[in-house]
């Protein structure tokens, strides 16, 4: 008799669950973060010295491909269903590279991973990478910390932070992307400027 009782009761609940409605669930999505070509740069006298980039690091909550936001000051959440394809720091060091290759102020541009002897390395940080929603429809923020080494000699060169704001279209993740890619085109034209300004000749 116990054992028709739990049967019974348990395909009550399988009925019940059955009737409830969970909903349609929203996609994830995928972003790739990019930086919009730049206007043609002035022309400029490459080095004949080969820069090295490392791997740009990055503040903890932003190191991961979730899309950051703020509503608050002071406060960071997720983006729900909405990702980046990368991690924001690998990316940006690829979009960096390309950057300093296409520039010309150096000979060679190539990542520290390349194997390659540099004479200058260039070290990034991400120190903030989210969308500001505190008010409508908000701006993407991008903060970046660079500094550039003499490996031989084992001297800091310049260190700089670079920060930079585009206003999104709109009020959520798509619109927030879109206004990465800018934020980010621009941070890499300062840093790409700054870098040939300080690097030995």
């Amino acid at each position: 008799m116990r054992t028709a009782r739990v049967a019974v009761a348990g395909a009550l609940v399988t009925a019940l669950a059955g009737c409830v409605s969970l909903g349609s669930q929203e996609p994830q999505r995928y972003y790739v973060l990019d930086a919009p070509a730049a206007k043609a740069a002035p022309a400029r006298t490459a080095r004949a010295a080969t820069l090295l980039v490392t791997p740009t690091t990055a503040s903890t909550f932003y190191d991961m491909q979730d899309i950051a936001y703020s509503r608050a000051p002071g406060a960071r959440a997720y983006y729900q269903y909405h990702s980046w394809t990368d991690r924001p720091g690998r990316r940006l060091t690829e979009l960096l590279v390309a950057r300093l290759e296409r520039d010309g102020a150096f000979t060679a541009v190539a990542a520290v991973v390349a194997g390659v002897h540099g004479d200058y390395i260039l070290n990034t940080h991400l120190t903030e990478f989210y969308h500001d929603a505190a008010v409508v429809p908000g701006s993407a923020r991008v903060v970046l910390t660079a500094e550039l080494v003499d490996p031989a000699r084992r001297v800091l060169l310049a260190r700089r932070t670079f920060e930079q704001t585009a206003p999104a279209a709109t009020y959520d993740a798509p619109g927030a992307v879109r206004a990465f890619d800018q934020a980010v085109a621009a941070v890499l034209g300062d840093l790409s400027a700054w870098i040939d300004g300080v690097a030995p000749r």
